[in-house]
Order: C-alpha cells, then sequence, then structure tokens
C-alpha cells in the first residue's frame, strides 16, 4: 500500500476563493460524516476568530452553492456545504482508482491531501487525472505501509503541525524565548494572532492524542 500527502492547487478547488482570501482561517474535511448521494455536499470544520467574515467569504465563493453552520463551538464551526457545477473536485478521480482520502486540510492557496492507495498505479492515474484538468499536485510525501499505518499526526492539520514545527526550530518554548510570535508570524506570512490559535489547538490536539488516555 501507498500512502502519500500532497498539495493541490487549484482555482476551482472547493473553498479555494475562501482559502485564498483568509490565511488566518483552518478549513479541514470532516471525513467520518456522511455525504448527500444526490448532491454534492461535504462537511467541513472551520477554526477562525471570526465566524461572520469567513461566512461572508462563503457567500463570495464562487464553489459554494449554499452552506450552513450545522455546531458552533468557540472558534470552531462545522459547516454543511453544497458545491457549485464549477468546482473541480479529486474525490471522483480518487474513487475511480481505488484511492482513500484519509484526512485533508486547507494550506497555503489549496489543500493538502492525506492519501492511500493499492499501488503506485492509482497515484499516477490520479497525477494523469489532474494534469489534463490543469490541478497542480505536488507529493510532499510518499511511503510504503506495510499492514497498517499508525497515526503519526495525532489529528493535527497540516498548518498545526507547520506552526508547532516553525516554534520549536525557533525556540519559541525555550526558556528564555528565542523568538516570538511576531517573529514566527513574519517567517509564516501569517498574523501572530493566528499563529497564537495555531499553537494553541495544536498543542490542544496532541494534549488529547498523547495524555488524555493515560489519564482517564
Amino acid at each position: 500500500m501507498i500512502s502519500t500527502q500532497i498539495y493541490a492547487e487549484h482555482e476551482n478547488l472547493a473553498l479555494t476563493p475562501t482559502i485564498r482570501s483568509d490565511a488566518d482561517t483552518e478549513i479541514s474535511v470532516v471525513t467520518d460524516a456522511s455525504t448527500d448521494p444526490d448532491n454534492d455536499v461535504y462537511f467541513f470544520q472551520v477554526e477562525t476568530g471570526d465566524l461572520d467574515r469567513l461566512e461572508t467569504l462563503l457567500e463570495a465563493d464562487h464553489t459554494v452553492a449554499s452552506f450552513s453552520l450545522v455546531f458552533e463551538q468557540q472558534e470552531t464551526g462545522t459547516y454543511r456545504i453544497e458545491y457549485s457545477e464549477e468546482t473541480e473536485l479529486l474525490s471522483p478521480p480518487l474513487a475511480d482508482v481505488g484511492g482513500l482520502t484519509m484526512g485533508a486540510s486547507s494550506h497555503l492557496n489549496g489543500w493538502v491531501l492525506d492519501l492511500q492507495f493499492k499501488d503506485h498505479d492509482g497515484l499516477y492515474a490520479l497525477n494523469e487525472y489532474a494534469e489534463g484538468r490543469g490541478i497542480h499536485l505536488d507529493i510532499m510525501e510518499l511511503n510504503h505501509v506495510d499492514g497498517y499505518e499508525r497515526d503519526t499526526d495525532f489529528g493535527l492539520t497540516e498548518p498545526q503541525r507547520e506552526a508547532l514545527l516553525a516554534a520549536f526550530d525557533r525556540g519559541y518554548f525555550d526558556e528564555p524565548r528565542e523568538s516570538s510570535l511576531e517573529d514566527l508570524a513574519a517567517v509564516m506570512d501569517i498574523s501572530p494572532t493566528a499563529v497564537s490559535g495555531r499553537l494553541r489547538r495544536g498543542s490542544k490536539r496532541l494534549i488529547e492524542a498523547l495524555l488524555l488516555d493515560e489519564e482517564h
């Protein structure tokens, strides 16, 4: 089995206009939620400090036909979103070649997808489809998996992982600190508030994944 992490970018990929308009917002697909078989309806978890601004962006997003807020908690909202006919999707060709989506989160101007294939042929076929549709794909990681793959992401989104690693590499967690939120923001090209949010949410997910089971 092949496990790969791919960066995908195209102006008509789902929610791309919203992603490009708000670098401080993190969007991830709720992979265990059911979809509407008669419509292109999916569920997304959105972590943002301003849901009103997000909904303004969704209203202007040409890949979104309709949306509704299903659940809200603090800085996180879960949305039911129906795609427009203009939306480019990688899920149908992925299913055609027997691939599986293990996770998807917004990153830069597109999406980071965690995928699994039976063999390299499926990956080649997906890449060929993307080239034909003008979708830019970059392979970020590629691994051969024997048996099953141990979850080493601990539920982190790619932006949270990036923020935690940047903070660690630049001594943000050292005593005394060797860098500030402003320093990290300049490196990552986002606001200090966004950096703080990603570090806080990422740390929370690591604690939930690594410590809660031991303590409870």
